[in-house]
This record gives structure tokens, sequence and C-alpha cells, in this order.
């Protein structure tokens, strides 16, 4: 495998999206350190080059606020680096809990991290080496996971919400539509911009649109009005949603957390009552039997968001399921909806194939993400599920093998124009691509 043409292209990307203290998520477009980037790029190194892979960590964990929150981006200190909202929009020196002398955005991510240490420590040859980067990292982690307990799951639920699409790393997914729909644009204060991602033209038809960042640069704009207080923004913010994407990773990380508490000799009560509760809280308030998957939950208008799409499937991955919930997600899969029976798709697409505003190519809205598809597969490999788990995994092979490390794909398999979409050289899509052969 150490031979394979195609895992060498995936380190080689890697390799070129280093700077010397962490990868950026692609050469041009994202310059700086994306949070659940960081993560799964962590995991591809960590299988040839284990010290990039805790340096990676340690760069992102350097941004870390006092409250515990992890931002969503940590800037590098490249002038230069083109990239919109920076440093100067998000006014983080606002915030009481910002980290001094680091410049981040004021929002956070899927907390993919505890899992990502959990499997660092068994891919690890060095067990002892392994061991010490655990101690370290593990309180910090734990911060992590305490922010969202106390900061975003008001009703003490044991589900998180988020605040900004851009928090549920699915920018433009259609479970947003209606939330953002009710920002009515002609009557907000947006604050002047310019957006800097539509510099590549073939990338720019992918983005989200200009009514979208309108609507995104609001919600920053109403975090740094309140100085990034919790408390003020949760009763003002029109954006509150809790996502099964979010809250089935936070599952899985909890779970990692409990495994490195026990092996480090470390109280564990605490992350055992997240863990169950938000599993109990995930079944009880999001799943949809009906429609065989779990649904995101609007706080602001107290409904459930009832929409196809493959973050509903990814709880799989926290095993939030039962084994029958399970086999009726697996039919979900299966069906028209996602393709999993047709020969002519690759899955897993980001939104229902049968809905009438499915875009193939627009980000979130229909097209394969390489993290999304690491994710389902590993969701369903815990459900003894192997056979479309290998599907899922040789169809995203196939796309990077035959399309190259783009960002994501049409998952049309003759598709007209490019099926690659989205910048290249990806760090993600390589870093899991290694992560998959290594395996």
């Amino acid at each position: 495998m150490q031979d394979h043409p195609l895992l060498a292209a995936a380190r080689q990307v890697l390799e070129q999206n280093w700077n010397g203290r962490f990868t950026k998520p692609a050469p041009s477009l994202y310059p700086h350190q994306w949070n659940w980037d960081a993560g799964f790029i962590a995991l591809g190194n960590a299988h040839h080059n284990m010290d990039r892979a805790m340096a990676e960590l340690r760069h992102l964990f350097r941004g870390q606020w006092s409250n515990g929150m992890l931002p969503q981006i940590v800037f590098g200190d490249d002038p230069q680096a083109r990239y919109f909202p920076g440093p100067d929009f998000w006014q983080t020196e606002k915030a009481e809990h910002a980290p001094q002398g680091i410049q981040t955005s004021g929002i956070s991510m899927p907390p993919v991290h505890g899992f990502v240490l959990w499997e660092l420590y068994e891919i690890a040859e060095d067990k002892e080496a392994a061991r010490a980067f655990l101690q370290e990292m593990y309180p910090k982690v734990i911060a992590l996971h305490r922010y969202f307990y106390d900061y975003r799951d008001p009703e003490e639920e044991g589900l998180a919400y988020i605040r900004h699409p851009w928090e549920g790393g699915t920018d433009n997914s259609p479970i947003w539509d209606a939330a953002l729909a009710r920002m009515d644009t002609s009557q907000l204060d947006i604050p002047p911009y310019e957006r800097k991602d539509l510099q590549n033209p073939k990338a720019a038809a992918h983005r989200p649109t200009q009514a979208d960042y309108d609507r995104y640069v609001y919600l920053v704009d109403l975090f740094r009005k309140n100085a990034y207080d919790d408390a003020r923004i949760y009763e003002q913010c029109p954006f509150l949603i809790q996502d099964p994407l979010f809250n089935g990773i936070l599952c899985w990380s909890n779970e990692a957390l409990i495994k490195i508490g026990d092996l480090l000799g470390e109280d564990i009560s605490e992350p055992m009552q997240w863990h169950e509760l938000t599993i109990w809280s995930m079944n009880d308030k999001l799943w949809d039997e009906e429609r065989g998957l779990y649904n995101a939950y609007d706080l602001r208008q107290q409904e459930l968001i009832p929409v196809y799409t493959s973050s509903g499937l990814m709880p799989l991955c926290g095993e939030v399921p039962t084994q029958e919930q399970a086999e009726a997600m697996l039919l979900t899969l299966e069906s028209g909806h996602f393709g999993g029976k047709r020969k002519d798709i690759r899955l897993c697409p980001t939104y229902s194939l049968q809905a009438e505003d499915v875009d193939f190519k627009k980000y979130w809205r229909g097209p394969v993400w390489i993290n999304l598809n690491w994710l389902l597969y590993r969701g369903l490999l815990r459900y003894d599920m192997d056979k479309v788990a290998e599907r899922v995994k040789q169809d995203s092979l196939a796309l990077l093998s035959e399309q190259g490390f783009y960002e994501y794909f049409d998952p049309r398999k003759e598709a007209e124009g490019e099926i690659g979409c989205g910048t290249d050289s990806f760090s993600w899509s390589a870093a899991l691509c290694v992560e998959w052969l290594m395996r």
C-alpha cells in the first residue's frame, strides 16, 4: 500500500499545503487553519508523520478561548492572504474570552477533536509519546465540550445549538434555508463587505449566493456588536439550530473522551453524563421514524426541520441510533433520496436527489463531500453494514482517483461538465484518502 500511486498523490497534497505551522485546507481559497479540517488532516498525517499530526492540533488549540470555545478559524500571519471575513471583520478583540495575541474567528465548528485524539492514539506506534499527547490535549477537549454543554444547551437537553451556518460546517445546506429566509435582508443593517471567494470563476459558480452571504455577515455583525457574549447572543440571534451532524459528532467525541479519560485515570463521570444525555435527547427529539433519519431542530421556531440531507444520517458515527433505527437509516440511504441502489450515482449526495432544488455542483446542496462520506463509512461499520460501507469508501476513492483531490464532487457518474468541484488540492480530501488506504 505504501507504493499505491493515489496514496503518494494524497501525501503530496498534504505536504504542499503544510506551511511549517499548520496545513492550509487549500493553497489559495482557504489560506488559514480551519477547525474540523485540522482534525481530519491530523488523521491523514498520523499514518506517516505523527509529529506533524500533533503539531496540527497544537496549533489549532493555541486559538482556544478561555471559556473553552475552539474557533472555526485560527488565522495565519500572511498579510497577503485573501480571505473574507478576516480578523479585522471578526473583531474578536472585543470578546472577554478571546486569546491574547492570536487572531481567530468568533464561532466554532463540529467537535471532531475527541475522536481524532483517540484515533491518533490507536494509530501511534510509540504509545508512550501518544499517551503523553493525550495527557496534554485531554483537558483542552474537555473544556471545549464543557463550553457546548454550558453555553450552547440552554434547556440542558444535551443538545448543543449552532448560531451560524458556518458553525455547522455545511455552510449553505438546505437545512438552514427556512431560518435564513426569515431574516429579511431589506430590513437588516448589513455592514459593507467584499467577498474574496469569487476570484476563481469556476469555483465561484458553486459558492453560496450573495443573499446567503448577506445573512452570514449580518450574524457575524450581531456577534461582534454583543462582544461575543453568549447569553446576549442567545437572546437576540435569529439562527439557533440543533443539528444532527454536529451533535452526532459530539457523541462520538464524548465516547472517545470517556476512553481517553479512563486510560489516563481521570474522573470520567462528566463526559459519561454528557454522552448518555445527548444520545437520549437526539433519539427523543430529533429522530424521525417515518423518514428514517434525524432532523435538525429550530429553537427559534420550536419546530423540526424535515429536510432530507446526509447530515441526518451522520449520527451513525456516534452510535446514536439503535440497531433497528440504523436499519431504517440504511433503507433511507438506499432509497431514491440518496441513490444507494442506483448504479449511476456515487454515494453519498448531501441532499435528496428528489428535491426540486437539488444542485449537484452547488457546495452542500447535492455534491459528495469526502469528509461526510468518511463519517458515514465509519458509522455504517459500527452497525455491521459492511457492504454499503465499502461502497461509500470505493465510490469516494474512485472520485479521488479519477478526478483529483477536489473540495467536493458531482455524484452523477455521467454528469455533464466537471465532476470535481470547488477548489482542488483540498487537504481533507487528501487526508481521508490516506486514512482509507492505510487502514
